[in-house]
């Protein structure tokens, strides 16, 4: 045991933390955040995935595809079986709220897209930083990108980025009030006012769509809780895939005038881009 946690995790977070030679003899090369979304995304053509063929494809070794397997499913994005894993339910027909569909659904949704804007978002933490990390599959694959970090500060509202972040070393706070199901996400007024008294360096927020008028989210509850994190920061970064462009959802969060900076995969669509030019929002496009 170190600082509370078990040795296993700790050896998991240091391997993420600096990439090297495996206990195979290879070399690994893609990051964890990246090697989890096309673990997923291989779901889509296959209800069945072999270590052997996760390897081959990811360029890692088996024991790299073996821990990336046991982590997800302790996650529940997947079933662990003998030589390889299943998806965790049916990809087929799925059945979800006509406004919000199940995260895991939404985790499945542009996966590899997802990661490369986690990656350039990551790029954007400086050291000693104090980060607000909202809820939504974007702001996860950010946490997994910071999860080997051990210098920032983490505010969060969301139980899977403070149970993912934890495994590492930085500093993690989690908001208090009432538990959101299956988001996880914390919501409340007890919520809102424990931002009120804390400055955030920068605070990152997930987003189910932005148009001229604004950016959205499905829940009128979280939207509350990422209008505080937003109120408490001094630059506000959204992350939002680019199947995003142009829609809308039940809850207006902020116009585009609150935000700093979009970060995306795509460049977006000509009046959307002049808009977010109009209001001063910085886009970054992930390579």
């Amino acid at each position: 045991m170190e600082n509370g946690r078990p040795s296993d995790i700790k050896s998991d977070a240091d391997h993420e933390a600096n990439p090297g030679r495996d206990g195979e003899g290879r070399t690994e090369r893609v990051p964890a955040a990246l090697r989890h979304a096309r673990i997923i995304a291989s779901f889509e053509n296959n209800d069945f995935v072999s270590i052997a063929s996760l390897a081959d494809e990811l360029g890692v070794s088996g024991m790299t595809v073996r821990r990336d397997l046991d982590l997800l499913g302790k996650r529940g994005l997947l079933e662990r079986t003998h030589g390889g894993a299943v998806a965790a339910g049916p990809l087929a027909a799925p059945t979800f709220d006509e406004d919000e569909p199940p995260f895991e659904q939404r985790m499945r949704r542009q996966a590899v897209e997802k990661s490369s804007i986690a990656a350039a978002a990551a790029k954007l933490v400086a050291s000693g930083e104090s980060v607000g990390l909202d809820v939504g599959t974007s702001i996860l694959a950010l946490a997994s990108a910071l999860a080997p970090r051990r210098d920032l500060r983490v505010f969060t509202n969301n139980l899977r980025v403070s149970m993912l972040m934890a495994e590492g070393k930085s500093t993690v706070y989690i908001l208090g009030g009432q538990v959101r199901v299956p988001e996880y996400s914390v919501i409340g007024p007890q919520a809102v006012e424990g931002l009120k008294s804390h400055f955030l360096d920068k605070v990152f927020i997930g987003v189910s769509g932005v148009d001229a008028n604004g950016f959205y989210d499905y829940s009128p509850e979280d939207t509350e809780v990422k209008r505080a994190f937003i109120a408490s920061a001094g630059s506000v970064i959204v992350l939002c895939d680019s199947s995003k462009f142009g829609r809308r959802a039940l809850s207006r969060i902020v116009p585009l005038e609150k935000v700093s900076v979009l970060v995306t995969d795509a460049a977006p669509p000509a009046d959307l881009a002049a808009a977010l030019n109009q209001h001063g929002v910085r886009i970054i496009v992930a390579a």
